[in-house]
């Protein structure tokens, strides 16, 4: 599990970037995803800029010891097939020149660094205005470039926004697979998109599914996932109308990350998680996209830290030594129409986590208020059947790792034992239980 963040040579500093290493280190987080720039890197033929780079590269790596998962991006005026304003998301007039700055970059860091992706959100025409067959053909040429200068590495295709059938038309391309070792999805459900967030698996599985269709057996990161803060009365997004007061807050973006976290751990095809972003943007700072990529950060735009810092670390505590999965193990017994979300971990010291909330998007049960300030007062009782020898008691805590009291466990057949859960809108639920005790 890590973080994502952008360092535009406009805005950058050493300093800022230290302060944002300083919060992966005190939260015990060691991945950071950021961007490689070209456009910035290499701004005239063969002359380059690492003036920025390589101090923070040295410093992230030697110094915090964090690791590095770099996407390498947007194509120099110089470089690119088009004339116009939009010259950084087309595609190179020869790839000759990506893969020359492809060789460079890698060479100057790669006892550093140990994965590099090609390009970022290719299916989305905001980050990539040329056809799947012209990325197939950079991702082939910016693979081939990395497996020469370093055979170790592992090459990252660039994270898919959405559109699966995007990693359909790259996948039959002849050369464009010879050398992707991972491949890199997003997810803004319930921001940018009207898909609930309980559907995240079923976006991974497709994915997944794809992928083994077309004889390809290929780790799964999501290494850009978020779910912003921003609302305007209803209005969220293009894409997506709150419908509950209390979507789209800075205590919703936190229980949003815990859930988006649990539903991927519990899918079992993922492998890396990276949340996009550390920072709020200010207003005056220009984005590409709209408003809300300035409030996807888990510190606000003056450093100060949002509810969702404290549920990644909560999480990270949990999960970050290891986990396995459960839900198969477990029989959940819930009212017809249940709105309840559970899922169950055992921990590598034996404890049991069970993990539920109340979706906040069931398709079809929302009324026509259109006001976005309805009031879900929800609330469900749900039983959880644990077929494992687990204490008598569950410690509750809520997303941000806040004691809620104790619940105890029902004795039944045989060492299985039955908790009790209360979920309600506005909270997630994690139970704690030691396992092997009395």
């Amino acid at each position: 599990m890590g973080l994502c963040e952008d360092y535009p040579e406009e805005s950058r500093t050493l300093v800022s970037a230290q302060r944002d290493l300083e919060v992966l280190a005190t939260n015990d987080l060691r991945v950071l995803r950021i961007a490689f720039g070209w456009d910035a890197m290499e701004p005239e033929p063969g002359k380059f800029d690492w003036s920025f780079w390589d101090d923070f590269v040295r410093l992230a790596t030697d110094e915090y010891h964090v690791r590095l998962i770099p996407y390498i991006c947007y194509t120099p005026r110089w470089a690119s097939s088009s004339e116009g304003e939009d010259f950084w998301r087309q595609p190179p007039k020869d790839n000759a020149s990506f893969s020359n700055f492809v060789k460079q970059l890698v060479g100057r860091y790669k006892n550093r660094i140990h994965s590099w992706e090609i390009w970022n959100e290719p299916d989305n025409p905001s980050y990539w205005g040329g056809t799947v067959d012209q990325f197939a053909d950079l991702l082939a040429a910016g693979a081939s470039a990395v497996h020469e200068t370093d055979p170790n590495a592992n090459i990252v295709m660039g994270g898919l926004a959405w559109d699966l059938n995007f990693l359909e038309g790259v996948l039959v391309h002849p050369t464009a697979m010879a050398h992707v070792d991972v491949i890199n999805l997003h997810n803004y459900y319930e921001t940018w998109s009207s898909d609930p967030l309980e559907r995240i698996p079923e976006y991974v599985g497709r994915a997944h599914d794809i992928l083994r269709q077309h004889g390809f057996d290929l780790p799964i990161w999501m290494a850009e996932v978020g779910y912003s803060s921003f609302r305007q009365g209803a209005h969220v997004s293009g894409q997506y109308q709150a419908y509950f007061a209390n979507e789209h807050t800075d205590q919703a973006q936190a229980q949003s990350l815990f859930k988006a976290m649990t539903l991927l751990l519990a899918s079992g095809d993922v492998s890396l998680i990276a949340w996009y972003r550390i920072n709020d943007l200010p207003d005056v700072q220009e984005v590409i996209g709209d408003v809300n990529n300035r409030h996807l950060g888990i510190l606000d735009e003056h450093g100060n830290a949002k509810p969702a810092l404290r549920a990644l670390r909560f999480f990270h505590s949990l999960f970050g030594k290891g986990f396995r999965c459960i839900d198969d193990q477990v029989r959940v017994t819930k009212a017809i129409g249940s709105a309840a979300e559970i899922h169950a971990f055992e921990l590598p010291d034996g404890k049991v986590v069970v993990i539920g909330w109340i979706k906040n998007y069931v398709p079809g049960t929302r009324g026509t208020n259109l006001s976005g300030d309805v009031r879900d007062s929800r609330s469900e009782r749900v039983w959880i059947s644990l077929p494992l020898s687990i204490g008598n008691k569950a410690l509750n805590f809520d997303e941000k790792g806040r004691r809620q009291g104790t619940v105890f466990t029902s004795k039944t057949d045989g060492e299985a034992r039955t908790l009790a859960l209360e979920v309600a809108k506005d909270q997630v639920v994690v139970a704690v239980m030691d396992r092997f005790s009395n």
